[in-house]
């Protein structure tokens, strides 16, 4: 077996997809259930089991309201420290070229189940291996090229005399785990770590029969901090390759969004038009039956003009009829019955031949009024049915294209002239001596051919 690497770089922590909340082109889904996962606990959930206690003992031991903290998450989130809620690293062994999860059948790969059994043991042991470090979220994936480890933990250190007693601090963390302090940038307490946990995954491959080796490096030409340094360089060129590929992962994911928003874009573009279709169709509709309802208007005024007038000259004669009731009225003198019961009136001859007239003409005009009435509504509604007829025979010839010819018919229909009579005339008495001729001219043919027979 082949000489393999070990790539232990620091990850972007995307739980999402780690946990696979969504897909990344470099996934196979079908190779999904075979990953496994050791734990994974909401991050707030983390915080209270982490946190909480210590949370709720600083504030109760605060005298003043505004000084108590309402949730250790969001201050972490939102601190100007640079602090992380929490830090991830990405274990693997090997490449996909020397270490890849499938053959070409779809079989997992003896080298994958090397790989497989030493990332197992690491993520098993990692928490008693590292006290202070929570592990709150740990998966270990097989549905890309090559088996490995995401591993993301809460830096939980104890004994701050100020403040909340336990605290997020990845370097006091390692400092309780028994790592020094900083020497300088290259020589700190994640360095140190970092090279612990190599160690120990170097160890596990051996028992496994995996040989490691340091792409660039020839341990025997260096001395200890020589190689040491060397590895540290490769780590870190390691972490932007892991990076980068991350970063690409982003991208495609991005990148497949955009084209999913795009084409839920030209959906929504078509549904657009097709509502602006319909608005169209139904402002149309509108126009119509505005028109329509402006034309009955028109028609109801019309009817209302006609019966004002009528209303017009009921008045006059109401009018007429109240001054002869009144004259009426003067010329009759009551008296008084001596036997009591009903009162009476004298009118002189004259005037009873007046009352008498005026009653027979009151009797008249209501008779006229009620038979004029009658034949007036009548004639409405003959015009009405006749408006409804012509308005149907103005569509039919439009819809046939008769214009023209329905022109020519009503003008047929106008009264004529005594000259245009005269041609008519004329032209009648052309076609008459016309058809009398015809039988003549035969009978001639006929005899001509007789006597050139004979």
């Amino acid at each position: 077996m082949a000489a393999k690497t070990i790539s232990f770089p620091k990850g972007r922590g995307h739980l999402t997809h780690n946990n696979r909340d969504f897909i990344c082109n470099n996934v196979v889904p079908e190779r999904t259930a075979w990953n496994r996962i050791y734990i994974q606990e909401p991050l707030k959930d983390a915080y209270e089991k982490c946190f909480g206690q210590a949370l709720r003992d600083y504030n109760a031991a605060q005298k003043r309201k505004d000084r108590q903290k309402d949730d250790y998450l969001k201050e972490i989130e939102n601190s100007g420290n640079k602090e992380k809620t929490f830090y991830e690293n990405i274990v693997q062994i090997g490449k996909k070229t020397d270490t890849p999860v499938t053959d070409e059948n779809g079989a997992l790969t003896e080298e994958a189940k090397a790989a497989i059994e030493v990332l197992d043991r690491y993520a098993k042991t990692f928490q008693e291996r590292n006290p202070n470090l929570y592990l709150f979220n740990c998966v270990m994936h097989l549905d890309e090229a090559t088996p490995h480890l995401h591993i993301d933990y809460i830096p939980v250190a104890h004994g701050y005399k100020n403040g909340m007693k336990t605290r997020n601090s990845l370097t006091k963390a390692f400092q309780q785990m028994g790592f020094a302090k900083a020497v300088s940038k290259k020589q700190n307490e994640t360095v140190a770590w970092q090279e612990r946990e190599r160690e120990y995954l170097t160890e596990l491959c051996r028992e496994q029969g995996i040989e490691i080796e340091v792409l660039g490096i020839q341990r025997d030409n260096l001395s200890l901090p020589e190689y040491k340094a060397a590895m540290r360089e490769v780590e870190e060129l390691e972490q932007q390759a892991v990076a980068l590929d991350m970063q690409k992962e982003i991208l495609e994911q991005q990148n497949d969004d955009l084209a999913q928003k795009t084409s839920e874009l030209c959906g929504q573009v078509q549904e657009m038009e097709a509502k602006n279709n319909e608005l169209v169709l139904q402002a149309q509709k509108l126009t119509e039956q505005i028109e329509e309802a402006e034309t009955k208007e028109k028609a109801a005024k019309e009817v209302l003009a006609k019966h004002d007038l009528r209303a017009e000259t009921f008045k006059m004669i109401s009018k007429e009829v109240a001054a002869e009731t009144k004259s009426m009225k003067s010329a009759a003198v009551p008296i008084t019955n001596l036997f009591g019961g009903e009162e009476y009136v004298k009118v002189k001859k004259s005037d009873w031949n007046k009352l008498l007239d005026a009653f027979n003409k009151s009797v008249s005009r209501n008779h006229l009024l009620e038979k004029y009435e009658k034949k007036i509504s009548s004639l409405e509604k003959k015009i009405a049915a006749l408006t409804d007829q012509v308005e149907k025979l103005k569509r039919f010839v439009a819809s046939r294209g008769l214009g023209e010819a329905f022109v020519e018919f009503v003008k047929s229909l106008a009264p004529k002239t005594m000259k245009q009579r005269l041609e008519n005339a004329k032209s009648e008495a052309d076609v008459r001596n016309r058809q009398r001729e015809m039988p003549e001219r035969g009978q001639t043919e006929k005899s001509k051919r007789w006597q050139q027979e004979m």
